[in-house]
């Protein structure tokens, strides 16, 4: 019998939501059917959390990964940061709680990269805390590609029956338009295909979202369809990738839901989150691309308003989990597959 994989799950900002959506997925019988979870973060921020949650578990401190038992009534937790719950106020953001949050993916990093976890599964962290922690970092993509050198890398969201990559994430809308360049749009798509290759699913159907209404209208609402996008597509399907576009953001995202896509290209963020949250925000996971291993999340936010009360909904969690089970196994069964 094949052992589950090991993932090493991040316990995100303990001022916000994570360590509960954390607590609250291993707590689903279903999560060790398929995964031994091992939490990196802090014992007492567990603990904290577990205190009010009324989940039939306990935390269990482990120096290791041999040392945990991953049974269903036990939460593994490797202290990565010296961060005790007395120290970190829920719901306000902090140096302290951005350097426990950036210590935890360190030591996840340190895992995976040895060999004694198979995968990354983060919880949410507050840019703004890891600001004034001293990392410098947009968020956990760029800090995972300076750590492993990774030169081409993206954001995948997930969900059930959609998966859109993005060409960019974190920019300005005008500064992001200025970003859809042939080379940028060709080498996005090559990322994808290869990724998914690796995942099990050679040859996918890459849609390419246009930038301009109606796709330009050939040019008479711009020309970066025709003079940036097309091309690249062109040269994509040259060599051998399954693309075409560019093709009406207003509709294209429609078709691949509907089957005749296995993922979409959106130029900038908006474009793409838009889509998914719409389509299945509960479900959606955010899935990285380029990087030396595999890398799941949450595809939401610490939501500090509700830190401490008990309401966060872990299902993110439970498929970011499922999703990261499913890639190390090079079969691409994670969220969005039919």
């Amino acid at each position: 019998m094949t052992e589950k994989p090991l993932l090493a799950v991040t316990m995100g900002d303990p001022a916000g939501i994570g360590p509960e959506v954390v607590l609250k997925a291993l707590a689903q019988p279903q999560v060790r059917d398929f995964c031994r979870p091992l939490v990196v973060g802090s014992a007492g921020v567990l603990r904290r959390a577990l205190s009010w949650l009324a989940l039939p578990m306990s935390v269990q401190a482990v120096a290791s990964p041999a040392e945990g038992t991953y049974g269903p009534a036990e939460v593994a937790v490797l202290d990565a940061c010296d961060a005790e719950a007395a120290e970190v106020t829920l719901g306000v953001v902090s140096a302290a709680a951005g350097t426990a949050a950036m210590l935890s993916i360190l030591a996840a990093v340190d895992l995976v990269r040895s060999g004694q976890a198979a995968a990354i599964v983060t919880a949410p962290i507050n840019k703004e805390a890891t600001r004034l922690a001293g990392y410098e970092d947009i968020g956990h993509l760029e800090l995972l590609a300076r750590l492993t050198g990774a030169r081409e890398y993206a954001t995948m969201l997930a969900t059930k029956g959609l998966r859109v990559v993005h060409l960019t994430t974190h920019y300005e809308l005008a500064e992001a338009c200025r970003r859809v360049t042939s080379e940028r749009v060709l080498a996005r798509l090559r990322l994808t295909d290869s990724s998914f290759t690796t995942w099990g699913l050679p040859r996918p159907r890459i849609a390419v979202a246009a930038l301009n209404p109606h796709a330009g209208e050939g040019g008479m609402f711009g020309r970066t369809e025709i003079d940036q996008i097309a091309p690249a597509v062109a040269a994509a399907a040259a060599e051998g990738i399954e693309a075409r576009g560019p093709l009406p953001a207003d509709s294209v995202f429609n078709r691949a839901i509907g089957g005749e896509f296995d993922v979409v290209l959106a130029m900038y963020h908006d474009q793409g989150h838009i889509a998914i949250k719409v389509h299945g925000f509960a479900e959606s996971v955010s899935i990285a691309l380029g990087l030396p291993f595999v890398r799941t999340s949450v595809d939401h936010g610490t939501a500090f308003d509700i830190a401490g009360k008990g309401l966060a909904d872990a299902t993110g969690m439970v498929e970011a989990l499922r999703a990261a089970a499913d890639l190390t196994s090079g079969q691409a069964r994670f969220a969005g597959a039919d």
